[in-house]
């Protein structure tokens, strides 16, 4: 119900068109509409008075302004005004729930990819200063008592949740193949014991994955996910050997070794960079090398000051952030292709963000409540420090702990303090409701703002913009296949990434 006075700090309706369909989110409830062009007129006038109104306004007001533009009022009345003096969203009530682990099981690597945001495996800011200065690093592998050690923590703080998982990173994790196997096994020895089920995720860049190490894993129940960025040329700019050979070949070699009953449960994953951005061309790649299941992502600055030297690697400038646009546009278009042929599913896109995305909005599921770190995950480092995320391994002010002696309460919460501060500055954004920070990437913040807090407003102008295809993907499914968005989307409104699929 609209009250009678109301402070007005912004738009009652966040409208815009997009895939050719009009469409309006309440800045209030966060709820979304697909509404007809003459509806979509209507209310962007109506929106725009109201914020050129005075600052204060009366329901009647509001009232009369909708009848003026013929705005029935079963409609006007979804958007309701926002009322400056009460938070819409109170961060207080957002609990910790720990079940997410990423153990960085080695800093060692066997490429040097150009983009790579955790700096080859060292795990630090150091040689993304300004001089570009590079710095030497000790390479660690971590021992299978450290990985113990933090699953037993990680175990320790789930509290209620049963279902964990245990994020094998590196460095290339296949470098220490042999901490990786001890460490699924002991979480499947005792899960009976914790009364907890484990997933097991990997993320490789698939040079030393052959058929006979992957058969392993996925018989141990792991999922793995290989790192291959399009044709050979284009992987091998990307993704070369420390010698400055291409990797291309050898995955190419062990793909082709692989049965077809574990292609199939593999993930094949792009980073796009602008060197190439062709998004379709690039699905339609790991199509061909026999992957079902598709993740493409843009290369993230995460841990990157980004420097001019460096702006090719990142969608850093303005054309480049275009291009990144136009390009998840076409995708979005393909993906809806390819979800009304039925040849994409939930099943296939266990690690596609974008349709976990539009999955979450279809059954109106909180995106995330932000950024995860701290709230439902931590990282170990190889050495057995514990922080928030990868991303932060190597910044000793964020660091949260160790595993011989647990995490550190008062560093947590004061962790905790410094990120949920977010909040306020988000609460202003029109799109407050419904993304609810996740547009927001803590580490970003702290390298672009020196504050984890504070949002880095290129990666929200980015999350908007998936945001609004999403959501324009969803109008269309909707009108076109109603009666099988269930079946589509899993029946599963959480969407985790520990989900079984096979």
């Amino acid at each position: 119900m609209i009250q009678t006075e109301i402070t007005i700090k912004k738009a009652p309706a966040y409208c815009f068109k997009k895939l050719d369909c009009y469409l309006a989110i309440s800045t209030v409830t966060g709820d979304f509409y697909d509404v007809s062009e003459d509806t979509y007129t209507a209310l962007t006038k109506w929106n725009d008075e109201i914020v050129l109104s005075i600052d204060s306004i009366t329901a009647e007001q509001v009232r009369e302004m909708a009848e003026r533009y013929r705005i029935p009022k079963n409609i006007y009345e979804k958007f309701p005004l926002y009322n400056a003096e009460e938070k819409i969203h109170d961060h207080s009530h957002t609990i910790t729930h720990m079940t997410d682990l990423t153990l960085n099981i080695t800093s060692q690597c066997n490429l040097q990819c150009i983009y790579c945001w955790n700096d080859r495996g060292k795990y630090s800011n150091t040689t993304f200063q300004k001089d570009n200065q590079q710095l030497h690093h000790s390479r660690e592998n971590m021992t299978p008592r450290v990985a113990k050690k933090a699953v037993d923590i990680l175990v320790a703080l789930c509290k209620e949740d049963r279902n964990l998982v245990v994020d094998f990173y590196g460095g290339e994790p296949l470098e220490n193949l042999d901490t990786l196997l001890e460490t699924v096994d002991y979480c499947r020895d005792n899960e009976k014991r914790w009364n907890v089920h484990f997933h097991f995720l990997l993320a490789t860049n698939g040079t030393l994955l052959t058929p006979s190490v992957a058969k392993v894993l996925i018989e141990k129940g792991v999922q793995i996910a290989i790192s291959i960025d399009g044709h050979q040329q284009i992987h091998d700019h990307n993704r070369p050997y420390a010698n400055g050979d291409g990797s291309y070949h050898c995955i190419q070699e062990n793909l082709n070794a692989m049965p077809k009953e574990i292609l199939k449960r593999l993930v094949g994953r792009t980073t796009v960079t602008p060197y190439y951005a062709d998004m379709c061309a690039l699905y339609a790649h790991l199509k061909d090398l026999g992957f079902e299941r598709i993740e493409l992502f843009e290369s993230e600055d995460a841990c990157h000051m980004v420097t001019p030297q460096r702006e090719a690697v990142f969608f850093h400038t303005l054309e480049q952030y275009q291009m990144l646009c136009d390009e998840y546009e076409k995708l979005s278009l393909l993906y809806i292709d390819e979800i009304l042929n039925g040849t994409l599913d939930y099943r296939k896109t266990f690690f596609n963000r974008f349709f976990k995305l539009m999955q979450r909005l279809y059954y109106g599921d909180e995106l995330s409540g932000g950024c995860p770190a701290a709230r439902g995950q931590i990282a170990v480092s190889s050495t057995g420090d514990i922080y928030a995320c990868t991303a932060f391994i190597g910044i000793d002010k964020f660091k949260l702990g160790n595993i011989t002696e647990g995490v550190d309460k008062v560093l947590f919460n004061n962790f905790i303090d410094i990120i949920d501060r977010r909040f306020d500055y988000c609460q202003k954004c029109d799109l407050f409701a419904i993304c609810r920070t996740t547009g927001s990437c803590l580490n970003m913040n702290y390298y672009f703002n020196e504050n984890p807090a504070i949002p880095y407003q290129r990666g929200c102008e980015l999350f908007r913009e998936k945001l609004q295809l999403a959501i324009a993907s969803l109008a269309i499914l909707k009108e076109k296949i109603p009666d099988q968005l269930e079946a589509l989307f899993g029946y599963d409104p959480v969407g985790k990434r520990g989900n079984e699929l096979y």
